[in-house]
């Protein structure tokens, strides 16, 4: 093959990987948004009159980048959930096409580099990040690390103070999208020194104003909550070293394609140690400079989401992508290795053998993620479901009164889709509270309402006796919501007899913006 015809060979595979990709997340785009995108769209509301709102927190977590991409999402959509699933992909599309790109710049087969990207792009196993729209803060902190990291790719070229500026802003956008950004300031710094060779002082002149960034976000967003007694961001965290390692183990066997070995605890453990130490001599032996900071991408992302008990999938988005490096390049070594081979026959398989486990991985996921997106489809149409229903008596419902609800209904959502999911087994959020154990009441009928003029929110039973004047009663069963002022009455005498609202009773109020 001439040069001349590489760089057409080159085009030629993008396009052909970006079809299959694109191709594979089609049936996606009808999956509608569901659970806490409720709650992030209600958190972005207010930042079209207040832009300064979106740093404040949401359950803990500072997020505005997040907050933001919701609020574009609104804004462009409003209540046509397709809108925010294409949002989804094309961030994640992004970052794969990111990946490329510094995958290219780094190894000698540019098929190597298409091919890892794309089998992260199709990976079923962190489908909740791309087909989940509150599985956002990944995908949005993986962009950021990918451009900051691609930015400062070039200092060995062009060391100047305007790269420095451009490789700070764009890895400081990454700490409003998720908690898990406090790792980069190590993964830029370990970049520069172990793969671009960069000389210490280079490496510290790179990343200093990154570093001062970290000490503040750290101190006031880790350090604080505790010195105050407030949750922390790693307040769901469970630090116990046994479970999480044992976590680890099984993590790493599922990436590696071997999650069906009957190994796990201690043997998943030890299996993955020998698997990693036979990739560390290898690195080592080849030289490979990239291969050992994917490795440590690796660890330090997996280390960030091992305390947590529930293994779910949106937490694989940023190791994964680690894997995928340190796969890519073991891989450009082992074929660089076979074609310097003295065997001729040897070295005319090296390429189709390749290609044919390409394709393997590729159409896998590829089956594999139609499964995951049925089982999301199937969880967003609930949520549809109980947005048409309201959506159909809220013409109806007064704003100047105080709103009731009654939940009656005997169908519990979460537990039919666990049941009935067809892909890898998920963790949902389960709320004993909420409207099918799926969204509460009050980011339900903002959404589905005018949250710009109007805002429902959460009336104390006892804030000024809401109860005295005229109220509207709701009442949702599993057939939907029904307006039922014949339960006024029984609203007010279970209050009089209790002195509270009664259980599965809730009290709201419109409140103009």
């Amino acid at each position: 093959m001439t040069d001349a015809k590489a760089p057409r060979w080159h085009r030629l595979l993008w396009l052909l990987t970006a079809v299959v990709v694109i191709a594979a997340f089609l049936p996606a785009l009808d999956i509608f948004i569901a659970g806490d995108d409720f709650e992030w769209l209600d958190a972005s509301y207010d930042i079209v009159d207040d832009p300064l709102s979106s740093f404040r927190l949401i359950n803990h977590f500072f997020r505005p980048l997040v907050k933001w991409t919701y609020l574009v999402d609104y804004l462009i959509f409003r209540q046509a959930g397709v809108g925010y699933m294409v949002t989804n992909l094309l961030i994640h599309l992004f970052n794969a096409v990111l990946l490329a790109v510094l995958l290219g710049r780094r190894l000698r087969q540019q098929a190597v580099a298409i091919g890892a990207a794309a089998a992260f792009a199709l990976s079923p196993l962190h489908s909740e990040a791309v087909l989940w729209a509150a599985g956002r803060p990944e995908t949005v902190l993986l962009g950021c690390w990918l451009g900051a990291i691609l930015v400062l790719d070039r200092w060995r070229a062009r060391p100047t103070s305007g790269l420095v500026v451009a490789f700070t802003g764009v890895a400081v956008l990454g700490a409003g999208a998720k908690e898990s950004w406090i790792v980069f300031p190590f993964l830029a710094s370990a970049y520069l020194l172990w793969v671009l060779r960069v000389p210490s002082r280079g490496t510290v002149r790179a990343t200093a104003a990154l570093w001062i960034v970290w000490i503040v976000y750290v101190a006031v967003f880790l350090v604080r909550p505790v010195f105050s007694g407030g949750p922390s961001p790693a307040h769901y965290a469970d630090f116990q070293f046994l479970p999480a390692i044992f976590k680890t183990g099984s993590t790493i066997l599922g990436f590696c394609g071997l999650g069906w070995l009957p190994v796990e605890g201690w043997g998943a453990v030890v299996l993955c140690a020998f698997i990693a130490a036979g990739v560390l001599v290898w690195l080592l032996q080849a030289r490979d400079k990239l291969g050992p900071w994917a490795m440590f991408w690796l660890g330090f992302t997996l280390a960030l989401v091992a305390p947590f008990s529930d293994a779910v999938l949106r937490h694989n988005y940023l190791p994964l992508a680690g894997f995928w490096i340190l796969a890519a390049s073991i891989c450009d070594g082992v074929i660089a290795a076979a074609i310097q081979s003295d065997q001729p026959k040897f070295r005319k398989l090296v390429f189709p053998a390749a290609a044919a486990v390409a394709v393997i991985v590729l159409v896998a996921e590829a089956v594999w993620l139609q499964r995951e997106i049925a089982d999301y489809r199937l969880y967003g149409d609930l949520h549809r479901r109980l947005c048409r229903s309201y959506a159909e008596i809220d013409p109806e419902v007064p704003r100047d009164r105080p709103l009731v609800l009654i939940d009656r209904g005997a169908f519990r959502g979460v537990n039919y889709v666990i049941a009935k999911v067809q892909g890898r087994p998920k963790t949902f959020f389960v709320r004993g509270g909420a409207l099918w154990q799926l969204v509460f009441m009050p980011p339900l009928v903002n959404f589905v309402g005018q949250p710009f003029d109007e805002r429902l929110e959460p009336l104390a039973i006892h804030q000024g006796d809401p109860l005295s004047g005229p109220v509207t009663v709701v009442l949702l069963e599993d057939r939907g919501f029904q307006i039922r002022p014949d339960l006024d009455g029984a609203v007010r005498e279970a209050v009089a007899a209790t002195g509270g609202l009664p259980p599965g009773v809730s009290l709201y109020r419109f409140n103009e913006r």
